[in-house]
């Protein structure tokens, strides 16, 4: 008998922190903009993407369906290095995606002046 076990790569160092600063991003957006969705804790469970992220913050479905697609598609991305996904010559994020992407990062942009 001849399992196959599937490859999981290691994990870039870049890639964690790009995925914790997306869902600091992501949670900043949904607490100002969903007030009144509902709201479950963020759990990033995907057992080919070897990464740890701080559990609890809450986001509606849809912030939490974004911010899982913009990890996967940060951990496949095959340029290196990374561009923005704004200049990037190959979109990997559907469009719809895209362009949630953008809104988010157009509300946060300006709040993290503030922030720190």
């Amino acid at each position: 008998m001849n399992l196959k076990k599937e490859k999981q790569l290691d994990l870039d160092p870049r890639i964690q922190e790009d995925s914790e600063k997306l869902l600091e991003f992501v949670h900043m957006f949904c607490r100002g903009n969903h007030k009144d969705l509902s709201k479950t804790p963020f759990i990033f469970d995907y057992p080919k993407v070897p990464l740890k992220l701080e559990e609890g913050r809450e986001l509606c479905d849809e912030c939490a369906k974004l911010l899982k697609h913009a990890i996967v598609m940060r951990y496949l991305c095959p340029l290196d290095p990374k561009p923005s996904c704004r200049n990037c010559p190959e979109h990997c994020y559907k469009s719809e995606y895209r362009d949630a992407m953008d809104v988010v990062m157009k509300y946060v942009g300006p709040r993290l002046l503030f922030k720190r």
